[in-house]
């Protein structure tokens, strides 16, 4: 049988099978913390978070962004190379629908929560009322598809220059917090869209959508372009790629994708599955 053994400051689990792992006290407490409550604590969520889920030593904010038309610096039709720093640039303006970010946060070497690398982007074509809401697949070059997609992220946000030790180091949690969804939010829209996620994961939910999609307005950034001049809302009326998924089954998805389940330990060796896993991350 498992066995869990605490002793001042330190959690021990030891397995049948003689594989032995220690945390503090405190991770432990963390990774047993009482279901949700409605609590931001000390917490002033940043503008335009519309729900936030815990789970162990994990967080989901749910970011979302109205429809609006945004500069976007887009890769060139004659860049010489797809990604990387040979890539040339343009700047387009598309309509965009609703846009959902999922900022994902784990916890810093200081045992409170840092933004990870592991944040998602979705579209909607109307405002989160609930966590039963679908989401969509975006039409962005660098939010990336994964085959197979299990264990991955669905709609992966590509992070290679988010400084995440600098994001982590901030002192103040709002400033942090305010500081990770900015710095987020500045990856995502302002460092320029390419074709990195066509080739270092399976594909871009915008090829995937130009080519599946059906929708003639936006097969293009050109064709999107005019089509936002005479309608910027024209992007509420398209049938984006549906992820069959809700906001609530793609944030128990993230957990889960981190070793996190919804069922609360009721034995010894869930406890010490929980210490082992801990341990290892």
């Amino acid at each position: 049988m498992d066995t869990v053994t605490i002793t001042g400051k330190e959690a021990v689990a030891a397995t049948a099978e003689g594989v032995r792992a220690s945390v503090p006290v405190r991770v432990l407490v963390d990774r047993l913390a009482p279901p949700d409550r409605m609590d931001t604590g000390k917490i002033i969520l940043p503008d335009g978070v519309k729900s936030v889920v815990s789970r162990g030593p994990m967080t989901v904010m749910a970011y979302e962004m109205p429809p609006r038309v945004h500069n976007l610096k887009w890769i060139a039709r004659d860049s010489p190379a797809p990604f990387g720093p040979g890539a040339k640039y343009r700047t387009v303006r598309l309509a965009q629908p609703y846009i959902i970010v999922l900022a994902v946060f784990g916890r810093g070497p200081d045992g409170r929560p840092a933004l990870t690398g592991s944040n998602e982007c979705f579209y909607r074509v109307g405002p989160l009322k609930s966590l039963a809401d679908e989401l969509l697949y975006p039409a962005l070059l660098n939010c990336s598809k994964f085959e197979p997609e299990g264990g991955h992220p669905l709609s992966w946000i590509c992070t290679q220059y988010l400084k995440l030790d600098a994001l982590a180091a901030v002192a103040d949690s709002n400033e942090r917090l305010r500081n990770a969804i900015t710095a987020l939010l500045e990856c995502l829209l302002d460092t320029g869209f390419n074709y990195s996620s066509e080739n270092h994961e399976a594909n871009s939910w915008f090829s995937e959508s130009a080519r599946r999609v059906g929708e003639p307005r936006i097969k293009t950034v050109e064709d999107w372009q005019e089509a936002g001049k005479e309608d910027p809302l024209f992007v509420l009326n398209v049938k984006w790629l549906p992820t069959g998924r809700s906001l609530a089954q793609v944030i128990d998805r993230i957990f889960l994708n981190h070793g996190i389940d919804a069922a609360r330990p009721a034995t010894s060796s869930d406890i010490a599955r929980l210490i082992l896993g801990s341990a290892r991350t």
